[in-house]
């Protein structure tokens, strides 16, 4: 009988160190603000609840076509409480350059050039119940060829008009 007790201790002491350990990790949609004309922007964060390493992905939408990004995650923590230790974040695949680790943390994406669907993982360590984050991304759209042929094509009738006016 004392075998069988031990053993269900052990067991339960593991799982409960297994648990403690594996933070929450969120998978978050965000909608981008702006219009593919003008360019979009976005903020983000996250609440941790329990100590732990985290994975959180964010998906922003709509896909956006060729265009200059950057992103901001940052965090304070206050006394040593609500700190959150970041180990890495990428966007696409661009990893953020980030602060050493200390009050206030913070990780940046310069412009970099992407397309398509832009999702942000940040890997991370809460050290408190109550800790959190958030962040900044910005979208600026690169005008589409035909856009450039456009704009050459009004410039050429304005400088014709121009000579047209001259000879009169």
């Amino acid at each position: 009988m004392k075998l069988k007790s031990l053993l269900i201790g052990t067991v339960l002491a593991a799982t409960s160190i297994t648990s403690y350990a594996a933070g929450d990790s969120y998978s978050v949609p965000v909608v981008l603000n702006g219009t593919p004309t003008t360019g979009y922007s976005a903020h983000f964060g996250v609440d941790h609840s329990v100590i732990g390493a985290f994975t959180d992905v964010f998906t922003f939408s709509p896909a956006v076509g060729p265009s200059l990004v950057n992103a901001w995650v940052q965090t304070m923590n206050l006394g040593g409480n609500h700190n959150i230790d970041f180990y890495s974040a990428d966007l696409n695949g661009h990893s953020l350059s980030f602060t050493p680790t200390g009050t206030a943390e913070s990780g940046m994406l310069d412009p970099t050039w992407i397309s398509g669907t832009l999702v942000l993982t940040v890997y991370g360590m809460s050290n408190n119940v109550s800790a959190s984050y958030s962040g900044t991304l910005n979208v600026d759209p690169v005008p589409e060829p035909e856009t450039y042929i456009m704009m050459l094509g009004g410039l050429g009738i304005l400088s014709y008009l121009g000579r047209r006016r001259k000879k009169s």
